[in-house]
């Protein structure tokens, strides 16, 4: 189901089946987004057929393509997480439309598959590290690496990146319940099911078919001296 950004005209499209992936027109996805003034050079990546989870945001109105945003996910031998993988909006907005974005897909793959033990941002992607860290520092509980205070680091996490984040920007949720986290990630994005418009169904008016005169008179009814009147 597609969901609306509140207060917007943005749909946003979440994909996970392999053949919806599959499907996806990507020229068309980077013509839109370079046309809304993207940066040409962020559709390059190595490898669009591995990404494993997408949201697409498009105009509501005209079906032009507003944002993208793909992710990987990964597994360790102790750990299962999520790897930003490819990223791209129209510019303007203070990575505002990005940010719900990632929200609301770590929204729908929490209802469906669960919580992942983290996410991070991929060695393609390290300019997306202000959008995670904005993103963690909404979430409770939630904890960054590289940490905001370069003074307090917390061991558990610093541990985590070391296996998964390779240098990369990782934001930890083990300690974050999901009752938690989608209230978080709700409220960031702020999106509602998209409600289809049905035009209204008039009925046809048909006429009744014509009738003898005969078949219309009102029978003549006894009177007291039995005459009929």
């Amino acid at each position: 189901m597609d969901h609306l950004l509140a207060g917007t005209e943005i749909r946003l499209t979440y994909l996970q089946d392999r053949r919806a992936l599959d499907r996806i027109d990507w020229p068309d996805v980077f013509d839109h987004l370079i046309d809304a003034g993207a940066p040409p050079n962020r559709c390059q990546w190595s490898d669009l057929d591995a990404l494993t989870h997408v949201v697409l945001a498009t105009d509501r109105s005209t079906g032009r393509y507003l944002g993208l945003l793909g992710l990987v996910k990964r597994e360790t031998a102790e750990d299962s997480f999520l790897s930003i993988d490819a990223a791209m909006a129209r510019p303007g907005d203070d990575g505002a439309l990005l940010r719900a974005m990632l929200a609301h897909v770590l929204a729908r793959i929490v209802c469906l598959d669960g919580k992942p033990v983290g996410v991070v941002t991929s060695r393609h992607e390290r300019a997306l590290a202000p959008l995670v860290r904005s993103v963690g520092l909404a979430i409770a509980g939630a904890m960054l690496h590289p940490p905001e205070n370069p003074a307090v680091i917390p061991f558990a996490t610093a541990v985590l990146a070391r296996r998964i984040g390779q240098g990369a920007t990782v934001l930890d949720l083990r300690a974050v319940t999901e009752t938690g986290l989608l209230r978080d990630l709700r409220r960031l994005h702020r999106a509602r099911p998209e409600v289809q418009r049905l035009r209204a169904v008039v009925p046809p008016v048909t006429e009744s078919p014509a009738t003898s005169g005969g078949a219309t008179r009102r029978p003549r009814t006894a009177t007291r001296t039995g005459r009929s009147g």
